[in-house]
């Protein structure tokens, strides 16, 4: 549609002419209508002799009649082969009692298009014991083409006769020429056929509803024409699925087609434009979105003749807070939110200004204040998920600040028991996936995994509402993703995050997955000192997150030995505003690690952060932080300080940690160990006992391909057997270390490193 089309449409000096309430019947619906009638009269007659529909044609056909409903008017040609497609395929008596009606009508002139429009036939075909209620959607269809038709005048009737001719001789010169199809297109019925041969089961499901949406004829029908209520529906339809389940939306540019089409048989309809605004929101297009925005705002059917009939601006002014804050426009977000607030204000809705202050505080999430543990009994409904969806926004935000994990988890049993009442799945399923991140927050990532696998689990029994590609379900696989990784499970972390990307193809929710593939990526390069690729994650990482880019930009840096560039990032990161606690503790560990491991300003920087990790609940961040502690110590030759530091963070990270974590403590402890022993015998005894416990460490840093914590347990075993005279004993790791040291050379600096 022409933008000189659209001026003229929205010209109020022109005739505002209101489209008609009732349309006119199509020859297309005429043939839906006799599609039920002859399927009526031939279950009549299957009944009547002993012979029964499957059960299987009947759902069939049911499924047929919702798709012909539903969208735009087909060729006959396109109706046929729909008929006759191995989906959709009907009872052959039926297909023959419809083509002999159609060539029927088509052969003995507009009398029995009289007699077919007939009230009497119409009310036989809507009694319940035929088999279509009347209050059904096809009941309802039914009788609205069947009134306009009996209302019509012999010329309208004339009119309508000939079309039906032309459309059904059309038909068939086309069924008789050969189907017809563009090139290297199929139809909808072929095209499910093929793909449920390709794939499996469960992909067939997914691919089949995404099919449910395509429409039939595979060019621009100029007789197809979407009506309001078609066009509300298909619209309706897919912003549902682009906000619960964007996989069965029909895909991007396949979307943009249809709402072509809609836009240009309904000019004014502004939900099409607000569908195309979402649809360029989830592709990270700005202009494309805003433009999409500003026409649905043109086009909106609120009306500025009376201020009472401004009720409806200010969720305009909402969205465009939300398109700025989803392309991290802050100030220009917050100054439409500040509208918004205003408009709501004046026009006193509540509703409107709850989200807007819900998204305002959204923006401003670093601002934390006290909260009580005590919440209002809530009976009414509509504010009761506004009050689930407050209370997880709280937890979320209260466990960054520090706050007692039992008040959280107070909070979530509460937001719990209002989900449960009302059944409200989608919050169900969000408050285990914060249950999971909470878990992991405090370091205990097996009651994590517990969780994430307990929402993976109860999604296949959930029959009511379509949450299975949920937020929260990106979310827990990609921390599982990410828990596979840190357990040395490369192949399980990968078909996990495969799984995710499928699923969630598209912005936002696809950065939960991008975050994780990033970290996954940092960490395996890191351990295989592949510097380039590491700082490379680190900018796509810096996109996603900026203070986690750069705190990973700063951890590849400290394992480079890249000390002085690293504590200039790590300063910069400390002096931002908005910096969560978590963040804090790590870089003030890497900073103690980036500077001379022999001052006491090291020790000063571990110290505040066990502080910082202790006051905020962070069990295994302050067990880290010993475990860097006790390597320090033992540096300075504090051998029982550090014994004693390695002592108290071994139990907590053997249990929760990675198994990079679990062999660099086991490490540090068979040194500490060897260190703190008084004789030169007890420490020959000590070694000797602790060599099962570096061998399998050494095996976990090569399941990681760690290969210089690998050489670095050698150099430590053979220098200590050489200190201790135990020479057969030395020259035996010292040989190993050298065929290692062959198979995987490693620059001789990142070797010996606290990282």
């Amino acid at each position: 549609m022409s933008h000189f089309e659209e001026l003229d449409a929205l010209d109020p000096r022109g005739p505002s002419v209101p489209p008609p309430r009732i349309e006119t019947p199509t020859p297309h619906k005429v043939a839906v209508v006799m599609l039920v009638q002859n399927y009526i009269k031939s279950k009549r007659t299957a009944n009547d002799s002993g012979y029964q529909f499957l059960p299987q044609s009947r759902r069939n056909f049911c499924m047929l009649l919702l798709k012909l409903i539903q969208y735009p008017d087909m060729t006959y040609n396109d109706l046929h082969n729909l008929l006759t497609s191995p989906r959709y395929k009907i009872d052959v008596v039926h297909l023959d009692c419809f083509e002999k009606s159609m060539a029927e009508l088509f052969s003995n002139g507009i009398e029995v298009l009289f007699d077919f429009a007939e009230l009497q036939n119409i009310e036989k075909m809507l009694a319940e014991e035929v088999g279509v209620c009347q209050f059904s959607i096809v009941g309802l269809y039914i009788r609205r083409v069947g009134v306009v038709m009996e209302r019509m005048s012999f010329p309208e009737m004339m009119a309508l006769y000939k079309n039906i001719c032309i459309y059904y001789e059309k038909g068939i010169r086309s069924l008789a020429i050969g189907p017809r199809k563009a090139a290297g297109q199929m139809n909808i019925a072929e095209s499910t056929t093929n793909s449920n041969n390709k794939t499996t089961n469960a992909e067939a499901t997914i691919d089949e509803c995404a099919l449910d949406t395509d429409t039939v004829h595979q060019d621009r029908n100029p007789h197809s024409k979407w009506s309001p209520k078609q066009a509300d529906l298909f619209v309706t339809q897919q912003c549902n699925l682009l906000e619960s389940n964007e996989l069965r939306a029909l895909p991007p540019i396949e979307l943009q087609t249809k709402l072509g089409e809609i836009v240009q048989d309904n000019p004014l309809n502004s939900k099409a434009y607000f569908l195309g605004y979402m649809n360029q929101l989830r592709l990270r297009d700005f202009f494309g979105a805003m433009d999409a925005l500003h026409r649905s705002f043109d086009r909106s059917p609120l009306q500025m003749t009376n201020q009472y009939e401004q009720k409806g601006f200010q969720y305009f002014s909402i969205n465009l807070a939300v398109l700025h804050a989803s392309f991290d426009h802050k100030r220009e977000a917050l100054s439409a939110l500040r509208e918004c607030i205003m408009l709501a204000q004046e026009c006193g809705d509540k509703r409107c200004l709850d989200l807007a202050n819900a998204w305002y505080c959204l923006l401003n999430s670093h601002r934390m204040y006290p909260f009580e543990k005590s919440l209002p009994d809530i009976q009414d409904p509509g504010l009761m998920q506004s009050l689930s969806l407050a209370i997880q926004f709280v937890v979320k935000f209260g466990a960054q600040c520090g706050y007692m994990p039992l008040d959280l988890f107070e909070l979530l049993l509460k937001s719990d028991e209002l989900n449960s009442k009302n059944y409200i799945l989608e919050h169900v399923s969000d408050s285990l996936a914060l249950r999971s991140a909470l878990w992991c927050l405090y370091g205990r990532y097996e009651m994590s995994a517990m969780y994430a696998q307990l929402l993976l689990n109860l999604k296949k029994t959930w029959v009511f509402g379509d949450v299975s590609n949920s937020e929260s379900v990106c979310k827990v696989l990609s921390s599982l993703a990410l828990w596979l990784n840190i357990q040395g499970e490369h192949h399980l972390s990968a078909v996990v995050l495969h799984n995710a990307r499928k699923r969630f193809p598209r912005y936002p929710h696809a950065a939960q997955w991008m975050i994780s593939e990033c970290h996954i990526k940092i960490q395996q390069c890191i351990y295989r000192c592949r510097w380039q690729e590491a700082l490379k994650a680190c900018c796509q990482l810096y996109l996603l997150d900026k203070n986690d880019g750069n705190l990973q930009r700063a951890t590849v840096l400290v394992a480079k030995r890249y000390f002085n560039v690293a504590r200039r990032l790590l300063h910069k990161l400390l002096e931002t505003s908005n910096l969560d606690i978590l963040t804090n503790i790590r870089v003030l560990v890497l900073k103690a690690i980036s500077v001379d491991c022999m001052s006491s300003q090291t020790i000063e920087l571990l110290m505040r952060a066990s502080v910082l990790a202790a006051s905020a609940y962070l069990e295994y961040e302050h067990a880290m932080v010993d475990m860097v502690l006790a390597q320090v110590l033992l540096r300075m030759g504090l051998i029982q300080k550090a014994f004693q530091a390695i002592k108290n963070c071994m139990e907590i990270i053997c249990i929760n940690g990675g198994i990079y974590d679990r062999a660099k403590t086991d490490f540090i402890f068979v040194k500490c160990l060897v260190a703190a022993a008084d004789s030169k015998g007890m420490k020959i005894i000590g070694l000797l006992k602790s060599i099962p416990m570096l061998e399998n460490a050494i095996e976990q840093f090569k399941k990681l391909e760690a290969h210089a914590k690998v050489l670095d347990i050698y150099v430590y075993l053979a220098k200590t057997f050489d200190e201790l005279k135990e020479r057969e004993e030395r020259n035996k790791y010292a040989c190993k270390f050298k065929q290692y040291f062959k198979s995987h050379p490693v620059a001789r600096e990142y070797l010996g490193m606290i990282f």
